[in-house]
């Protein structure tokens, strides 16, 4: 009588990334060592396996911060073998997404009626100032708080937007 031993190695992913959610997390490939005599398990803690290719996957993760595990596993004529885990990192965006519009009607017709900042990070604002042309400061907020241009000119305004590290200026035209 004959025993066989079959020593399965483990094996490991090949790559170990962190990404940032400033924007959609493109799809990332992940692969083990192929063995013809294996049959290889994939697991993801969360995501989506768009493609499988037995020992190489691809996986679109989400944009929500987070660490998620990949787990592979393999048999090998009906035993278990090699197991494999591997955690990928979604960060917060380093960088505040903040969209300052370059103009606004306050003609009364309940669209595009006042200035303010748009986007993700427009809670991180701390201050906003309104200048005319002449460098006047005419509107004064230490928050978000929309400019209505109430008795102010058709005309273009300078704008100074600060946030708790980064400081942002230009103009905004005020059409009626």
């Amino acid at each position: 009588m004959k025993w066989w031993v079959f020593i399965l190695l483990p094996f490991s992913l090949l790559a170990q990334e962190t990404h940032v959610n400033c924007d959609s997390i493109t799809p990332q490939n992940y692969q083990v060592d192929f063995d013809a005599n294996k049959v290889y398990y994939w697991d993801i803690s969360d995501g989506k396996i768009t493609y499988n290719n037995g020992n190489s996957i691809t996986i679109q993760w989400p944009n929500e911060i987070g660490t998620y595990v990949i787990s592979a596993y393999t048999t090998r004529f009906g035993c278990e073998g090699d197991t494999s885990y591997y955690e990928v990192k979604i960060e917060d965006c380093p960088y505040l997404q903040l969209f300052i519009p370059n103009s606004f009607t306050p003609n009364g017709d309940n669209h595009n009626e006042t200035f303010y900042v748009h986007g993700a990070a427009k809670e991180e604002i701390k201050s906003m100032v309104i200048f005319n042309r002449w460098g006047q400061k005419i509107f004064e907020t230490s928050n978000n708080t929309p400019w209505d241009g109430v008795d102010c000119q058709i005309g273009v305004y300078s704008y100074s937007v600060r946030t708790h590290n980064q400081h942002f200026t230009g103009m905004v035209h005020l059409v009626r």
